[in-house]
């Protein structure tokens, strides 16, 4: 019995997939290789500066920061230390803009 929607050279194709894993396995190999050969790498300390932006931290705290107060310019992780910031005196804030910026320049 012969049906209209089934296909008759329809075959399992175990084996183009594994011959596609075997390929991306040997492209990943060769990619190690290029990278171990490159004159950047892990084992080196010369290394081209990050794609990605740098990460911004509390001010504060010190967790990751995702919010920056317009007036104090002080970088903060939430709203207990964003009320924190709003009610100390400009002094203090100007105290932890300088430490901010005494550590970058330790860094960089």
């Amino acid at each position: 019995m012969s049906y209209q929607f089934k296909n008759s050279k329809w075959q399992a194709r175990k084996k183009e997939l594994k011959s596609r894993r075997q390929s991306q396995s040997r492209k990943f190999n060769n990619a190690q290789i290029q990278i171990i050969n490159s004159a950047f790498n892990y084992l080196s300390i010369e290394a081209p500066p990050s794609l990605k932006p740098a990460k911004k931290y509390c001010d504060i705290t010190g967790f990751e920061a995702k919010y920056k107060d317009p007036i104090t310019q002080l970088s903060y992780c939430d709203s207990i230390v964003f009320n924190y910031i709003r009610n100390c005196p400009k002094a203090s804030a100007e105290t932890y803009l300088n430490i901010r910026v005494f550590t970058q320049k330790l860094i960089s």
